[in-house]
């Protein structure tokens, strides 16, 4: 008899999970090519991957558009899963809910984008940063108190990056994928780049629920078996995982071209 309960157990915690439908609450903004859910589109690097995940366990998913706040206040309503979402992030953190988090889905770039010859400004001689709405920049916060530049609040990546192009700002908070896109749609990949000796982070984006740890398990053995596919989908979407090596400066004028080795 025991033994048939050993066995029983052992198929019940091993067995496939059946195909469900599940609601994935996602913040209500362009952030392309990692995802983009303004004005009712659905696209982007994650849209693809849980369609891939789709595809190969039969669940269904729904994704549910929500402001950036209201999202991280939804843990235990009928949301399932929520993206992105990390540990690291204190300021959404829900007393008495205890999350479950995948392993990642990508590594952003948090970058500090300024004109090229502002590669080297230190934080002594930065003066302003354009920071978009509803983001928290962690590392940019700690250090208001020891130095002397003001934070703008902005809406959108386009307003971010136009007053440092304009010379408005001195540079703008923007993951460098995002960042990069939005520069190419306008011709103007090589006008920004990103500052040296400024705030930069690295930071995984993940799954997160509180209803569901047997499905985002499930996500992170997908994650692995496919990573020939995953690693596709992130080329086809251009997006970077790593520090890109600094911009070469280039010589202000012929006769400085002429003193270089």
């Amino acid at each position: 008899m025991m033994r048939w309960l050993a066995l029983f157990v052992v198929m019940f915690f091993n067995s496939p999970l059946r195909a469900e439908n599940y609601v994935i609450g996602i913040e209500q903004i362009d952030f392309y090519p990692h995802y983009d859910f303004s004005q009712r589109q659905q696209r982007g690097y994650f849209v693809d991957l849980i369609q891939l995940f789709s595809e190969k366990t039969g669940h269904q998913f729904t994704f549910m558009p929500l402001p950036v706040k209201r999202l991280y206040q939804s843990s235990t309503s009928e949301i399932d899963l929520i993206y992105p979402d990390n540990p690291q992030w204190q300021q959404y953190y829900e007393p008495g809910i205890d999350k479950v988090f995948s392993e990642p889905v990508i590594f952003t770039l948090g970058s500090t984008l300024v004109k090229p010859e502002q590669q080297h400004i230190s934080l002594e001689q930065f003066r302003s940063l354009a920071v978009i709405h509803g983001f928290v920049p962690t590392k940019w916060l700690t250090l208001k108190n020891q130095y002397k530049y003001r934070m703008v609040d902005v809406p959108d990546v386009a307003s971010a990056l136009g007053l440092v192009l304009k010379g408005r700002l001195d540079g703008a908070n923007i993951e460098y994928n995002v960042a990069q896109h939005y520069l190419r749609s306008i011709a103007a990949q090589d006008q920004l780049v990103i500052a040296e000796q400024l705030p930069f982070t690295q930071l995984p984006f993940l799954l997160s629920t509180v209803k569901h740890p047997q499905l985002l398990a499930q996500f992170d053995q997908f994650l692995l078996d496919n990573a020939e596919q995953v690693t596709a989908l992130k080329r086809k979407y251009m997006l970077q995982e790593q520090r890109p090596a600094p911009v070469a400066r280039q010589p202000a004028n012929v006769n400085e071209a002429k003193l270089l080795p």
